[in-house]
């Protein structure tokens, strides 16, 4: 037996009384012995045991019992074969907390490197290509304002490129209709710009640097390697998985096209979509019998720019220029040559 404070819920005094199991049924008495009610074990809900605070143990009609002496409690509920829950039991025990914390470490860090870019594959490959092409129209005119500036680029030069691009024998990729545009970098300096739906940005300053002939090409197979992947969808599906999920699910892209010009601007490829990048133009390149170490001399021509500028240019151009959104390795130009052996 326990003692226990009885509550029968017809006033809000309480009632010193004596909690008895036998029989499979518990029994209330109060100090001189009366029964004053009975019920199946069965049919009462027992509180779960939080450190010191009372455990209640509640009748059918509400009326309830605290219990303050939890060891006797417990021991009268290990006599009934009861058992607590899991949730309970871990909140009590610090074993089973720092299981709980280890298993919720573990699942974060296969959410992080595998579950969340699984997701974000999955569900930047399910936007129609019209809502693709959408989020490309958006994100160029946030590009548009303020960011770049009116190309100043012979159009000679322009249509040149153009016409090369188109000329490539390129993967079938029907989602997409490709498109390239110029504009003066500034900020975003020697850059090329994949959007989703098919555009491609390509700056003045990057044309000055490398030129329009295979290098150009190169690098505009590089982008469509981003696009034909939908890499900058992923890329910005998983910085907010929870937005893009919830937009997928209920089929609202407003938030969407609300969100992604900044993240496109903000975004930084995996160095996993690089290689798939790299891996498409070195195909595109080969398909054309264009030299592949074309696209490997033009990232090197980027990459000695970005080492010869100058404290404030160099620290302009990591922010803002061709690295911020393309991280570039020795590794992989001296994979893309060997890609063309």
């Amino acid at each position: 037996m326990v003692a226990a404070q009885y509550f029968d819920t017809r006033s809000s005094r309480a009632h010193a009384v004596v909690l008895i199991v036998t029989d499979g049924e518990a029994i209330l008495q109060d100090a001189n012995g009366a029964e004053l009610r009975r019920a199946p074990l069965a049919s009462l809900r027992v509180s779960e045991r939080i450190k010191r605070a009372p455990r209640l143990v509640t009748f059918d009609d509400g009326a309830y019992c605290e219990i303050a002496d939890q060891a006797t409690f417990d021991a009268m509920l290990a006599a009934t074969g009861h058992r607590e829950g899991l949730v309970s039991r871990a909140q009590n025990s610090w074993r089973l907390a720092g299981l709980s914390l280890l298993g919720l470490v573990v699942f974060v860090v296969f959410s992080y490197y595998y579950l969340l870019p699984w997701t974000a594959t999955v569900v930047a490959r399910s936007v129609p290509p019209s809502i693709e092409a959408q989020l490309g129209k958006a994100t160029l005119d946030s590009l548009d304002q303020g960011l770049v500036e009116p190309t100043k680029l012979p159009q000679a030069d322009q249509q040149r490129i153009r016409d090369n691009f188109a000329a490539l024998r390129r993967p079938d990729d029907p989602g997409h209709h490709y498109q390239i545009l110029f504009r003066k970098g500034g900020r975003l300096g020697a850059n090329a710009v994949a959007l989703p739906g098919g555009t491609i940005v390509v700056t003045d300053e990057l044309v000055k640097l490398i030129g329009t002939g295979a290098g150009m090409m190169g690098v505009l197979a590089h982008e469509a390697g981003h696009v034909a992947e939908r890499h900058g969808l992923q890329q910005v599906f998983q910085a907010s998985v929870v937005g893009a999920l919830a937009a997928y699910m209920v089929g609202d892209v407003s938030s969407l096209l609300a969100t992604v010009p900044a993240a496109m601007m903000s975004m930084r490829y995996s160095r996993e979509h690089e290689r798939e990048a790299d891996a498409y133009a070195v195909k595109i390149l080969r398909d054309n019998r264009l030299p592949v170490t074309a696209l490997a001399d033009a990232l090197h021509q980027l990459e000695d720019a970005h080492r010869k500028g100058d404290g404030k240019q160099a620290a302009d151009d990591e922010e803002s220029g061709f690295f911020s959104t393309h991280p570039l390795t020795q590794e992989r130009i001296e994979a893309i040559r060997n890609g063309g052996e």
